[in-house]
């Protein structure tokens, strides 16, 4: 099935006075997200002594979605065991790139325009944001759900006291972080690859604390920030596979699908060893950041019972109640909460069975945990949350949910009896990720079928080629478009102008809606210099003769539709007909 309208050019020239709103005046900005994977506040603060003051980090983040820019947040603070801790220490980035890894094109950050920021030590500042990069830049076209990018930084601690605060990981092939004796500095920047082996150098396997942020190009992706404990911050999974570019942990697993794409915008909040009671106390650096996210998973708990199971889960529950209502006053529309693991020790020390394994005090039937899941069960029911994930079942005994499932082997869910390893990790992030894929699928497609159903169409034909009312267009073109069937929609179905105003034009416009949620149509522009029917022929945006552009990524507020703006280059008197085809797939 196929069906298309006729946009009709013959002179440019004669058109060359249509007012062309300007993109200012017509984007729907998308708000600010975390749009990247591997994005991590710090848990510690770290002192390379007065020699290697020198720092160049590389570090991998994989889009969660098509950007319209991107934003780089840099942190000068860590949460420590009893709260948040502002760096004591100037922390100086000198350059900061990134690098496209599709192509290796490389774009340099700027700060207000300079390429120089200091992170001030002392001073309470949530976040350093680097100048917008707008995907206009970037030759290879706007950026893609699950391409690459790779950060580069630059810059130095003082010699005397000198400290910085680091978060992302930086263990994935191609990443490195190293401190460095500045007189060893090879003296390049703006560079693509990795870092250079440098004389006397110190690495780490964390860089500084970053947020991958930006703007999506339209609504639908989501952006998660974690909330919680060591268990959320991924304490324990040592062997963070290569194929994990989003980090370790079941959070940052399940930012990816199970190949390794499909990627989720992730910022791990979490810190290890914190309780839900400390994160009540301090969070003022942290609840900056929950409007960039749209989903929250929060994890606490675990330290708040204590492993001798001293926490009392009525109080603990009233704290998470607080955490939920912080995220929900920040514009958050999903949180997300796990259940809470086993908690055992081993008489064997190696997990290799339920009988070689103790619950901790409070971790047994009817304990504090017990009665904290069932708290988790009750807010899931009144609606505090929107998802209870079970987190539990696929790391505990198949009989007994008190104990880790083992296989006989030695630590085959956890090492430690409080921590999942790698594999309780993988196991863990299953249903993390299924919730995720859930979320998104409530917001996903609709066939004609579907969209028709939701229409009152009385008497009149609701068939695809049909055109009830006459107007010229069918009811396929007017779900293709998501504009009401039934309406007169003679001449608003596209619009075109003339731009000779724009660099490297002059241009014509053409302007149409596509329906977001829409399954199984392909749209085409084709241009003809003559209408018959052999001659059209199907454009391609290329970034230099057809443009293609966003101009509004949800016109009418509900994520349904965009609004499409081609830009296609003419030249003198030579004819031009563009037509959109709407194609059934």
């Amino acid at each position: 099935m196929s069906y298309c309208f006729i946009l009709k050019i013959r002179r440019f020239l004669l058109l060359a006075s249509v007012l062309v709103p300007t993109l200012s005046t017509m984007a729907d900005v998308q708000p600010m997200r975390v749009v990247g994977t591997n994005s991590r506040m710090s848990p510690f603060t770290y002192s390379p002594g007065a020699t290697n003051t020198a720092f160049w980090q590389r570090t991998p983040h994989k889009l969660g979605g098509p950007v319209a820019e991107i934003d780089i947040a840099f942190m000068n603070w860590a949460v420590g065991y009893s709260g948040e801790v502002i760096n004591s220490s100037d922390v100086t980035i000198s350059y900061a790139w990134l690098e496209r890894d599709s192509d290796g094109q490389i774009v340099p950050l700027t700060f207000d325009g300079e390429r120089e920021v200091v992170l001030l030590g002392g001073v309470a500042e949530p976040y350093y944001m680097a100048d917008p990069v707008d995907s206009s830049v970037w030759t290879g076209g706007t950026p893609q759900r699950d391409e690459v990018f790779w950060l580069h930084v630059k810059g130095s601690v003082p010699a005397t006291d000198g400290k910085a605060c680091l978060g992302v990981y930086a263990t994935y092939s191609g990443s490195k972080f190293l401190f460095y004796d500045p007189a060893n500095d090879p003296g390049t920047v703006d560079t693509a690859g990795a870092v250079p082996n440098i004389t006397g150098k110190n690495q780490r396997t964390n860089g500084l604390a970053v947020m991958f942020g930006g703007r999506f190009t339209g609504p639908g992706y989501l952006s998660v920030i974690g909330l919680g404990d060591s268990i959320l911050h991924g304490s324990g999974d040592a062997t963070n596979p290569t194929p994990v570019i989003s980090g370790s942990g079941f959070l940052d697993r399940a930012a990816l699908d199970s190949d390794g794409e499909n990627a989720v915008g992730m910022l791990s909040l979490a810190r290890h060893g914190e309780s839900a009671n400390t994160f009540v106390n301090s969070h003022a650096m942290r609840e900056v950041f929950l409007p960039f996210a749209n989903v929250v998973v929060e994890e606490y708990g675990t330290n708040d019972i204590g492993s001798n199971g001293t926490g009392d889960a009525d109080v603990i529950y009233t704290r998470l109640q607080a955490i939920w209502q912080l995220a929900r006053d920040a514009g958050v529309e999903k949180v997300l909460r796990t259940k809470l693991m086993p908690r055992t020790t081993s008489a064997s020390g190696n997990w290799t069975s339920l009988a070689d394994q103790t619950p901790n005090n409070g971790w047994g039937e009817g304990g504090e945990r017990d009665q904290l899941n069932a708290h988790l069960e009750t807010a899931l029911s009144q609606g505090l949350i929107d998802v209870l994930v079970d987190t539990l079942t696929p790391v505990a005994d198949p009989t007994d949910d008190h104990y880790w499932v083992t296989t006989g082997a030695n630590d085959y869910a956890t090492k430690d009896g409080t921590h999942p390893n790698g594999q309780g990790y993988a196991l863990a992030a299953v249903p993390l990720r299924a919730a995720f894929e859930a979320i998104l699928a409530a917001n996903e497609t609709l066939s004609y079928l579907d969209w028709s159903d939701a229409i009152d169409w009385g008497a009149e034909d609701s068939s695809p080629e049909a055109d009830p009312n006459h107007d010229g267009v069918s009811n396929w073109f007017a779900y293709a478009l998501d504009l009401p069937p039934l309406d007169n929609l003679a001449g608003k179905t596209a619009t075109f102008s003339t731009d000779s105003d724009t660099a490297d034009g002059p241009w014509l416009t053409f302007d149409f809606r596509t329906n977001q949620l829409a399954t199984g149509i392909q749209y085409s522009v084709l241009r003809s210099e003559d209408l018959l029917p052999s001659s059209w022929t199907a454009l391609s945006p290329d970034g230099v003769n057809v443009i293609e552009e966003t101009l509004q990524a949800d016109p009418d507020g509900d994520g349904s539709a965009a609004l499409k703006r081609w830009r296609v280059k003419v030249s003198g008197a030579t004819p031009c007909f563009l037509k959109l085809q709407a194609d059934e797939t």
